[in-house]
């Protein structure tokens, strides 16, 4: 997808290049921050093609988040028994998050220089490694190791819409905002083991991350020539 992506951005300004005159074209690399809640602030780069009063554009950001794992949970220690068990579970895992956006724009003159508003799609995916280990942590009983868990998961492909304003001054300058929308809302799938008396092999695992907001904030600042 990534590959995909990067094709479509590079050949559609190379269109546009092949089509204009030096007077209309216009390129714009970019370079800022995005900031989301789940992946907290990183780097972001852009390039934007202009054509007359039309834009075309592709933004990237990613990065990598790791956190530690320190909760519990209760189980039952038989089915239809009253009796509960508490599962301390303690761990580490690490989030790879990578972002490719594609847009479009339109520009009008204002003061001195001009206002383009943008729209578009973002591709995202967010791969996942997790290791955990899981201890019996019932109050009044000795601490017993239960299994430790690993699992290396990854999200499809999502596609969410971008809206955008830019400002790009006389001179070049140029300062451009934009946004993406975010359910937090993500299917996880891959493979898992868990190593324990037996040594389990968990196979394929599935689940679904709703507490993660990916919605973008995204400020840049370029040079149009």
């Amino acid at each position: 997808m990534k590959k995909v992506l990067l094709a479509c951005a590079v050949t559609s300004m190379l269109a546009l290049s092949a089509s204009a005159t030096a007077s209309e074209f216009t390129l714009n690399p970019m370079v800022g921050v995005s900031n989301s809640k789940a992946m907290g602030t990183k780097a972001a780069i852009g390039l934007e093609a202009g054509y007359s009063d039309f834009v075309f554009g592709y933004t990237y950001s990613g990065a990598e988040k790791g956190q530690n794992i320190n909760t519990s949970f209760e189980t039952d220690v038989m089915p239809g028994s009253p009796d509960v068990e508490m599962i301390q579970v303690n761990g580490s895992e690490r989030n790879d998050y990578k972002a490719h956006t594609l847009y479009l724009g339109y520009q009008f003159d204002i003061g001195a220089g001009q206002l383009a508003l943008k729209a578009g799609a973002e591709f995202s995916k967010l791969k996942s490694v997790g290791q955990y280990e899981l201890n019996n942590a019932t109050p009044g009983q000795e601490t017993v190791d239960i299994a430790e868990l690993s699992l290396n998961t990854a999200s499809s492909t999502v596609i969410k819409p971008m809206i955008g304003v830019g400002y790009y001054m006389n001179n070049g300058l140029n300062f451009n905002l934009h946004y993406t929308f975010h359910n937090g809302d993500r299917d996880m799938k891959g493979t898992g083991s868990v190593l324990d008396a037996r040594g389990t092999d968990a196979g394929p695992v599935s689940y679904s991350t709703s507490d993660k907001d990916f919605s973008t904030v995204m400020f840049t600042v370029g040079y149009r020539f």
